[in-house]
């Protein structure tokens, strides 16, 4: 272990002695940063925090492959190792003393990250630094261990860039750390399941923007965790001291054992079904703040449209609230209300809408809207939108006004619950201009959920104009 810990430190002051070294391990990140801050989030913090998470995973899996990788080829086909192999250490020292000075050099970059984060774009940092650590802890032990794992199967430096340039633009493209996973096909979605950055980049924004624990991703870091230490094992069994040994083709073949756990993974995550819809709501929250939870409407304020507390509450659904399914898809995806108590704050009743979104043939997504006819009311005061309570599956879901007017604009507004009853205030800005539709014209209120196959569930209480 004090042989590791001495490597590992001469490591660290070789690195610090050299110019360029020193530019990719602490100014090209910030570069990055700036990239991701200023182009993809455009200043937005909100977005800021959306993008952090795949911008440390890029650097864990660059220090990985081209710094930590590379490195042991260069040493051993410079004769660098030779000089160590006298010594009173094995295989497994060198191997853990990389592990620990990559890991050592890892931490003041995120510092550092962290510090220009919320210095330059004012990224609010929701999560917490213990968990932070752990998860470029577990990223950084994984991705060693898959940068050593090639490093030690390539028999040349040419050999090692091209096995890691194949495997860096995979997950740099496929796995949500320069595209955002919502935004690349069904099919590259699925894939991306197969592939350990995503685990990481998932883990991160479902933490730092969708508020979930550590915990719920105890799997993924699970799976990390194992291949890490596959693929460490693999680099300390087959670690050469002279570039004159050569790994033969059955060892290379032996050593594809460490991507077992990610096709495992895979499998299993494409079968959960909401995975898509997870990384659509994280994905969605990144451009506006959280939902407002604990702070009920009071019942003076705005104008109440609908509070479910008719005694024939039932009977009115049918002839008020409507159904309607995607049209490419009729009779596959279902809708239906109904009348469940408690409501929202102590109330006694409000409306549930639930059943299944399912797409036609050949499509992965449908979609069913509900929708609630309205006029507004004579003599109120200035209205300035519509508000609502709500809780719900954390799926993704849409609210709008569509105005009898076809000219005037139809507010808009997504929004993902949980199982929390929370406020969504809906703006639209021509409810407050004289008149802006006739009173005996009909406007309708719409909520829309759409996505990947599956069952969603929506309560809607104290409906009212604010």
């Amino acid at each position: 272990m004090i042989p590791s810990v001495r490597i590992a430190l001469l490591s660290i002051k070789l690195v610090m002695r050299t110019k360029v070294a020193l530019f990719f391990t602490f100014l090209f990140p910030i570069i990055f940063l700036f990239v991701y801050s200023g182009l993809f989030a455009r200043g937005n913090p909100q977005a800021v925090v959306y993008f952090f998470g795949p911008l440390v995973t890029l650097q864990i899996m660059g220090s990985s492959f081209w710094g930590l990788g590379l490195q042991s080829v260069m040493q051993r086909e410079r004769g660098s190792l030779r000089r160590y192999r006298l010594a009173p250490i094995g295989p497994g020292s060198m191997v853990f003393s990389s592990l620990l000075a990559n890991y050592l050099l890892e931490l003041p970059t995120l510092a550092l990250l962290v510090f220009c984060a919320r210095v330059f774009f004012h990224m609010p940092l929701q999560i917490n630094p213990l968990t932070l650590l752990v998860l470029v802890t577990v990223g950084t032990f994984a991705f060693a261990g898959f940068g050593l794992t090639i490093a030690s199967v390539a028999n040349t430096m040419q050999e090692a860039q091209v096995y890691n340039n194949v495997v860096w633009f995979t997950l740099l493209f496929l796995s949500g750390v320069t595209v955002p996973l919502p935004m690349l096909p069904r099919l590259i979605q699925r894939f991306a399941a197969f592939l350990p950055a995503t685990y990481l980049v998932t883990s991160f924004q479902a933490i730092m923007v969708g508020g979930q624990s550590l915990f719920e991703h105890r799997a993924e870091m699970l799976v990390l965790l194992i291949s890490g230490t596959f693929g460490l094992l693999f680099a300390w069994k087959l670690f050469r001291w002279e570039k004159e040994e050569k790994i033969s083709t059955r060892a290379k073949l032996v050593s594809i054992c460490f991507v077992v756990p990610f096709l495992i993974m895979g499998f299993w995550m494409n079968e959960r079904g909401n995975l898509a819809a997870a990384w659509e709501a994280t994905f969605s929250m990144m451009s506006r703040p959280p939902l407002t939870a604990g702070q009920p409407a009071s019942p003076a304020e705005g104008v109440l449209l609908n509070d479910f507390e008719n005694p024939e509450e039932a009977e009115t659904l049918l002839k008020t609230w409507q159904v309607a399914t995607e049209v490419n898809a009729p009779g596959r995806s279902l809708g239906e209300f109904e009348v469940i108590s408690p409501g929202a704050d102590g109330t006694a009743h409000a409306l549930r809408f639930k059943g299944r979104v399912e797409g036609a043939a050949g499509s992965d997504r449908g979609a069913v809207t509900a929708r609630y006819p309205f006029t507004l009311p004579a003599g109120a005061p200035s209205l300035r939108g519509i508000q609502f309570e709500v809780r719900g599956d954390t799926r993704l879901f849409q609210v709008k006004i569509t105005p009898a007017d076809p000219t005037l604009p139809a507010p808009t507004l997504t929004f993902i619950p949980d199982s929390r009853w929370q406020i969504v205030r809906l703006p639209a800005a021509w409810l407050a201009t004289p008149n802006p539709s006739p009173h005996k014209d009909t406007l309708v209120l719409e909520f829309r959920v759409d996505g990947p196959p599956g069952n969603f569930t929506l309560d809607i209480d104290e409906i009212r104009f604010y």
